[in-house]
């Protein structure tokens, strides 16, 4: 009870003190004094950050806005600028949760304490400095992954190096003024490496009939399915002895597609008819059968009886072979080496050049000369120059800066037109008399870059 009533003592004590009217304002002197603090810093960084969107394009008012401001940084690094309303809302549920958890901890902490149980009053103050520093770190760890990550980003795309990212995550303020107010400029975010593809690639598109140089023997028809072969002519068959009986030899020849028997027909008989023809001869059984040849009909001469059964056979005149029908010509042979001996006059492909504005958008260089300023006028001495304005945001560029000018032998070079800020190369030297130039350059603060479409 003596250290309930000690802690009970000191709560009046400070109630009194901070409720004591004219006798209490050094709280409320520190209170206004931690007020000024906050609101110089961010006013430090509102600045800083002006700068900063000032060389890389973008609106100034608002490095102002709190939620702005930190978007604004998060898609200048390539992330989701809702990060930033995620750090807000994080923080918000932060600091009413540690409110909550304190008030309610500090109840049950009094209530244990009134009704004597010391261990449930050092328990919920336990929890009243346990749960808010819990919910505090929490925030505060994702503030500085999201931190860490957006800074990295911005250091790469003004060109410094591990250092100045250091810098950026311990002191923030410093890190904006240096990229601001400094001489660092701003190169923009290297592009992402392309990933392999794990797919595979696409078959070859099929071989086409008419390509130069392929055989024509691939290509030619084929005959149709069925169709006879190409006649050949069969040799003359040799005389045969003659027979008992004085006839003279037969010159017969076989008939085409009938294969020839080697047994002589039978001779009619007594009864049979004289002048039917004979009958025909069964096909061999290793033969396909085929269709007749008018040429393999024979003719019976008639027989007389008084001197025996002659059949004389005598074959009709041979129809004149066909030729084979010959493969359609070589198409391709003669003429793919007449295709090779041919010259074919290449296109030349002129290489277009264009200008990347500020902005983003590109403008197509169509004339030799070009005039780049915020409203630009052709100089005398090149009245016929492309004028291209250019949308500054930073305000460094004159209205009538530099003169690009192509030449066979140099390629592009650049002129400052007596410019307020002048014109610097991509390694930030000054342009005096006319160099060439190729890539990035600087006119003020405002990048553009050089681009050829070849």
């Amino acid at each position: 009870m003596t250290g309930l009533g000690m802690t009970a003592d000191a709560a009046r004590e400070a109630l009194a003190f901070y409720d004591a009217g004219g006798t209490g304002r050094t709280p409320l002197i520190v209170l206004v004094l931690q007020l000024a603090l906050v609101a110089g810093v961010y006013a430090w960084i509102a600045l800083a950050l002006s700068a900063l969107f000032r060389k890389v394009g973008r609106p100034t008012w608002k490095a102002w806005v709190p939620v702005v401001n930190a978007w604004e940084l998060f898609t200048l690094a390539g992330m989701r600028g809702w990060w930033a309303v995620v750090i807000a809302a994080s923080g918000l549920v932060s600091g009413v949760g540690s409110l909550a958890a304190v008030a309610l901890f500090a109840a049950s902490a009094l209530a244990a304490a009134s009704d004597g149980d010391d261990g449930g009053a050092a328990g919920a103050a336990i929890g009243a400095i346990l749960v808010p520093a819990a919910l505090m770190v929490g925030f505060g760890v994702l503030v500085l992954i999201l931190q860490v990550r957006m800074v990295l980003a911005v250091t790469r795309g003004f060109d410094r190096g591990g250092g100045s990212a250091v810098l950026g995550i311990l002191l923030f303020p410093v890190w904006a003024s240096v990229l601001g107010w400094g001489s660092a400029r701003w190169v923009g975010l290297p592009s992402k490496t392309l990933q392999p593809s794990l797919t595979a690639p696409p078959p070859p598109p099929p071989s086409s009939p008419f390509t130069l140089g392929a055989p024509a023997a691939a290509h030619a028809p084929a005959p149709p399915a069925g169709a006879a072969p190409a006649f050949v002519p069969p040799a003359p068959a040799a005389p045969t002895a003659p027979t008992a009986a004085g006839t003279p030899a037969s010159f017969a020849t076989p008939a085409a597609g009938r294969p020839a028997s080697s047994v002589a027909p039978a001779a009619p008989g007594p009864g049979a008819n004289p002048w039917a023809p004979p009958a025909p001869p069964s096909p061999s059984p290793a033969s396909a059968p085929a269709p007749a040849s008018p040429a393999s009909d024979m003719i019976a001469a008639p027989a007389d009886r008084g001197f025996g059964s002659i059949v004389a056979e005598v074959p009709r005149p041979a129809p004149a072979p066909v030729p084979a029908a010959s493969a359609p010509a070589a198409v391709g042979v003669h003429d793919a080496d007449d295709l090779d001996e041919r010259t074919v006059l290449a296109a030349r492909r002129l290489i277009g050049w264009s200008l990347r504005l500020p902005g983003g958008e590109t403008v197509a260089l169509t004339s030799d000369a070009a005039v780049l300023g915020r409203n630009p006028v052709a100089p005398a001495e090149d009245p016929g120059a492309q004028v291209i304005p250019v949308d500054d945001a930073t305000r460094t560029v004159s209205k009538t800066h530099a003169l690009l000018r192509r030449d066979d032998a140099d390629g592009w070079t650049i002129t400052d037109l007596d410019s307020t800020n002048g014109v610097f190369l991509a390694d930030e030297s000054e342009v005096t008399g006319t160099p060439a130039v190729s890539g990035t350059f600087f006119l003020g603060d405002a990048r553009l870059e050089l681009l050829s479409d070849a």
